[in-house]
C-alpha cells in the first residue's frame, strides 16, 4: 500500500468521506451486493468516544453492502472502496441511528465517525430490488399501507402476532426511514436493497 500525499475528500449529500490511505491496486471497487472484510472503529462525533470496534471481537468484520444490513451512512460510504484503502466516514445522524439512537451506546441525534480499512472484497450478486416490491403503485415512495402489506406478505412471525404488531413494526421502520417526516419513505430515504434509478424499477 502507498500513502497518499494528501487526503482526498468526497462529499455525497451530507455524508463526508475522507480517503486517508489509497490501496496500490484499485481495479476492483466495492459495489452493492459485495462482501467486505474490514477493520473498523466507530466513534461519536461529539467527543470522539468509541462505541464499537472490530478489535472488540479480535478479528476483522465481514458484511455485505447494499442489503440494508448496516446504517445508511456506512452502506453509502463503503461503495467504490478498494482493497487496502483506509477511509474516515463522517455520518450525520439522519444516515445513522436518527433521532432514536441505537438504544445502547449511540444517543439520539448523534453524528458518527467511522475509521475503516478494507482487507478483502468478495464479489457478490446484485441484491433484490425490495423497494420496487413494496412500492405497489409505483409512485416512487412507500406509504405505511404499502409497508404493512409487504410485512403481511413476508413477515410470517410478525403476522402471527396480529395487526397491532404489524402496525408497531411499521411505526419503528418509519421512525428510522422517514427522514423528512412527510409520512412516506422515498427512494433516497429507503435503506434496503434497491436499484440506482427508480425509472428502472
Amino acid at each position: 500500500m502507498k500513502m497518499s500525499n494528501t487526503s482526498t475528500k468526497i462529499t455525497t449529500h451530507i455524508l463526508n468521506i475522507c480517503i486517508i490511505l489509497a490501496g496500490e491496486d484499485c481495479t476492483k471497487k466495492a459495489e452493492e451486493g459485495d462482501m467486505l472484510t474490514a477493520e473498523f472503529h466507530g466513534f461519536l462525533a461529539n467527543g470522539h468516544a468509541r462505541f464499537e470496534s472490530s478489535h472488540d471481537s479480535k478479528k476483522p468484520s465481514s458484511f455485505k453492502i447494499g442489503h440494508g444490513y448496516m446504517i445508511k451512512g456506512l452502506e453509502r460510504g463503503m461503495l467504490q472502496v478498494c482493497v487496502g484503502e483506509k477511509r474516515r466516514i463522517h455520518i450525520p445522524a439522519v444516515l445513522a441511528y436518527g433521532k432514536i439512537g441505537d438504544g445502547k451506546n449511540v444517543p439520539p441525534g448523534a453524528d458518527l465517525v467511522y475509521d475503516v480499512e478494507v482487507i478483502h472484497i468478495q464479489k457478490g450478486t446484485t441484491p433484490p430490488n425490495i423497494f420496487a416490491k413494496i412500492d405497489l403503485n409505483k409512485d416512487k415512495k412507500i406509504s405505511r399501507e404499502e409497508m404493512g402489506a409487504f410485512i403481511l406478505e413476508t413477515g410470517r412471525t410478525v403476522t402471527l402476532r396480529g395487526q397491532s404488531e404489524i402496525d408497531n413494526v411499521v411505526s419503528e421502520i418509519f421512525n428510522l426511514e422517514d427522514l423528512n417526516e412527510d409520512g412516506f419513505v422515498d427512494f433516497e430515504e429507503f435503506s434496503g436493497p434497491k436499484k440506482g434509478k427508480h425509472d428502472e424499477l
